[in-house]
């Protein structure tokens, strides 16, 4: 039985997720986010949308495999901490 587990991408800056985009859920949780999920190989890697990567994420669609890197931390306004990501589309062709 080839079974999927599901696993939370906790990155440390520059680190990337390279994968199948497979799934968006919306109003998860006691927050209401967005939850992407990223297949890589066996494993299906789960991704908190943020203000910032949910922006970016607009052009994926379900299928396309994607690169995904975060690149750290921003401060705005001098208080809030923004993680910010860059996204990736890439061929189908590895």
């Amino acid at each position: 039985m080839n079974e999927t587990h599901d696993n939370f991408w906790n990155p440390q800056e520059g680190e990337y997720l390279k994968g199948v985009y497979v799934d968006k859920l919306e109003n998860v949780g006691k927050f209401e986010n967005t939850l992407y999920k990223i297949q890589d190989k066996d494993i299906t890697y789960c991704i908190w949308g943020k203000v910032q990567l949910d922006s970016i994420m607009e052009v994926a669609k379900i299928g396309d495999l994607i690169q995904i890197q975060y690149v750290g931390c921003e401060t705005i306004n001098g208080r809030f901490q923004m993680k910010r990501y860059e996204l990736e589309i890439l061929d189908n062709e590895e």
